[in-house]
């Protein structure tokens, strides 16, 4: 609604300079004045505008696309390209947004309808998935309690959507025994993501030290 708003105003001047000058066309002609001549100077000089009004034009229907099909609205936070940011305005020519550094960065609508964009404000789950590597010396009996212990933990959380929420031993790591996370957390908001993903890391750590082993780091050994 709020990029409605911020298209109409463009639309409605572009609408009343079309109409003054059919009007003006109008009572030329009324008044016996010869137009042909005049339109079809106007159609040379036509061309010639809209040659250097080109890039205006397709901003505009970058702008009416990112309208019309709403991939954002305003007050969404995104990725477009290689930055993320929430967008503020949409504009005839450009929409801006507002980056994690506070700053302001307007994009020419043409562009930034073209670009790949990823809307972070329209997901009802956040992904979770950690990567985690034990120490090789850990024995088969304590990886199989630590999925166990992170399965129920998982399964039995409030805010992890059990379907689908799994642990897998996936493979040996230049100097880890690496397991796979993956759950969803249920919120929308990333604040709150980071809280309940705070809370299942510590839970992790304790499971794995109540396994009586210990996280992995780069290492080597010498025979």
């Amino acid at each position: 609604q709020v990029q409605g708003i911020a298209l109409i105003p463009g639309a409605s001047r572009g609408a009343k300079v079309v109409l003054v000058a059919c009007a003006v066309i109008f009572m030329m002609q009324t008044l016996g004045y010869e137009v042909t001549a005049l339109m079809a100077g106007l159609g040379i000089g036509g061309v010639a505008v809209a040659l250097a009004a080109q890039r205006s034009l397709e901003n505009l229907i970058g702008g009416i696309t990112i309208y019309a099909d709403q991939p954002l609205r305003v007050g969404d936070f995104c990725r477009f390209g290689d930055r993320v940011g929430t967008v503020e305005a949409v504009g005839l020519r450009s929409t801006r947004v507002r980056t994690l550094d506070r700053t302001i960065v307007s994009v020419p609508n043409a562009d930034f309808s073209d670009r790949e964009l990823e809307n972070f404000s329209v997901r009802d789950k956040i992904w979770f998935h950690p990567r985690i590597g034990l120490r090789y010396e850990t024995s088969p009996d304590q990886i199989r309690y630590v999925l166990v212990e992170i399965r129920k933990m998982l399964y039995s959380h409030p805010k992890v959507d059990p379907d689908p929420a799994r642990v897998r031993f996936v493979g040996f790591g230049s100097y880890s025994l690496d397991l796979e996370i993956f759950a969803y957390v249920k919120t929308r908001d990333y604040g709150e993501y980071l809280e309940v993903a705070e809370d299942l890391n510590l839970r992790i750590m304790d499971i794995v030290a109540a396994a009586g082993s210990s996280f992995a780091f780069p290492s080597q050994t010498t025979y």
